[in-house]
């Protein structure tokens, strides 16, 4: 009789979460087409004012493209910024710097908090799970304690973990934080790893080559961003 009172709740608890999945997943529901009043190659991630957006850098080209990115972002509609950047990561500090305070022409706050990278570069597989678990026991902490409105992002590995951080805090009925995901202008006819893992997973999937719309019909194309 317990076997199967174990059995029946397990079966109702599956049945609950699934559902839950199907509808807090992005994938599910039809993606959210924005109409953006900046001038092209500008894009606004959000539509409310004072908000706090949270942004993944990586190091190299996924750095230089999301500083190019962010001059793109209404900045005085987040009066507070969240950086979320590798431990060992100084050029994305100093981009941050320089985005930040050159000139002062952004208001508000932000903030920056590092988290150990999920893999590097040429790491094996099985090493690379432990260095995953110790970037997502970061990155709770880290999404739990802020709890940003919006998630930018372009493609480092450590993304994906804030991002399925993001969608617990979603699924347990926290605060849906939207995700914002910008495949990266080198990917032409394929995504990235980043981008496969988290296409079904983002509110807004934008890519910059028309070809990406044909295979990935819920990506949102947008040229000229970078």
């Amino acid at each position: 009789m317990t076997l199967q009172l174990l059995l029946s709740l397990c079966i109702c608890g599956g049945i609950l979460l699934l559902t839950r999945l199907y509808y807090v997943l992005p994938v599910f529901n039809q993606p959210t087409r924005y109409v953006s009043k900046r001038r092209k190659g500008k894009t606004s991630v959000h539509q409310s004012s004072e908000k706090m957006l949270c942004v993944v850098l990586g190091s190299g080209g996924h750095t230089a493209e999301m500083v190019r990115l962010l001059q793109g972002v209404e900045f005085d509609r987040f009066m507070e910024r969240l950086y979320i950047v590798g431990n060992n990561d100084t050029l994305s500090l100093d981009q941050i710097s320089l985005v930040e305070n050159h000139g002062n022409v952004y208001n508000g706050e932000y903030y920056v908090e590092r988290v150990p990278r999920s893999r590097e570069v040429g790491q094996p597989w099985t090493s690379a799970l432990l260095s995953a678990a110790s970037c997502l026991r970061r990155a709770v902490a880290i999404m739990f304690d802020y709890k940003p409105d919006v998630i930018l992002c372009n493609g480092p590995g450590n993304c994906v973990i804030v991002c399925l951080v993001a969608l617990v805090i979603r699924l347990l009925g926290l605060k849906h934080i939207p995700i914002v995901y910008v495949e990266s202008f080198a990917r032409v006819r394929t995504l990235s790893l980043s981008g496969k893992l988290l296409y079904p997973l983002a509110d807004r999937f934008i890519v910059q080559w028309p070809m990406l719309v044909h295979k990935y019909p819920r990506a949102e194309f947008i040229p000229h961003l970078v």
